[in-house]
């Protein structure tokens, strides 16, 4: 993995550009259908042993049953869900924290999960929405399912950001999502890759923000949650 200064953190998985016509900003969505079993799986696993934090968008209106958003192939014991009472569930080597906020409400969401000196708290929307005290070591590999294959995320997973911050220097890793057609996709620090399992193009939508709203080409429109 590769040592970023902070001058290199910010950084974005997803093709953004500035349309030079109206000023408004564009960007790629990719929706996971949990029908196709739709996900990512990360060409190297991240482990976390000390501070981090983890950052991603998501959307989605799935309610009663858990939504993998970033879990492991090998641990059924860390994960970060959409909970079946629609709010953020994260669990960090088997003890866990339910969130307050209710997300499955289809606007575009952004979490943000931080551990400092052992303990994490969890933000939605910049809104602390918990904290509790795990210092277990953790890995992470996939986005949109469990270990077992099931509990699929039902909505959009973007902008995922790791930066583990236990060395001498932050780690930064993001994930480019926005090639629904290739096999594979390099992340934008090139230090990890990600596969894509049963994701079509018909998934991949470029939309077009308008104040707090993002619209589609054929008018499909997801708010950006305040």
């Amino acid at each position: 993995m590769i040592r970023s200064t902070i001058s290199k953190m910010v950084r974005s998985m997803i093709t953004t550009i500035i349309n030079p016509f109206d000023g408004l900003l564009s960007r790629y969505f990719v929706t996971l259908d949990p029908v196709l079993n739709s996900a990512y799986e990360m060409a190297q696993p991240i482990t976390f042993a000390g501070d981090f934090e983890i950052e991603f968008e998501f959307s989605t209106t799935t309610t009663g049953t858990y939504g993998i958003i970033i879990g492991s192939t090998t641990s059924q014991s860390d994960f970060l869900a959409l909970g079946s009472t629609g709010r953020v569930r994260v669990q960090f080597g088997g003890s866990s924290l339910n969130g307050t906020i209710l997300i499955n409400d289809g606007k575009l969401h952004k979490c943000k999960v931080a551990r400092i000196s052992g303990v994490i708290s969890v933000f939605v929307d910049g809104v602390l929405d918990g904290s509790y005290s795990n210092a277990a070591t953790s890995t992470f590999n996939t986005l949109g399912r469990w270990a077992t294959n099931t509990y699929y995320f039902n909505g959009i997973i973007a902008n995922a950001k790791f930066t583990d911050q236990s060395g001498a220097s932050d780690v930064v890793t993001t994930f480019k999502l926005d090639q629904a057609t290739a096999n594979t996709e390099s992340s934008v620090e090139g230090n990890n890759s990600v596969t894509y399992v049963n994701i079509p193009q018909s998934a991949r939508d470029l939309y077009t923000l308008d104040g707090n709203i993002w619209t589609d080409a054929v008018g499909n429109t997801i708010e950006v949650a305040e």
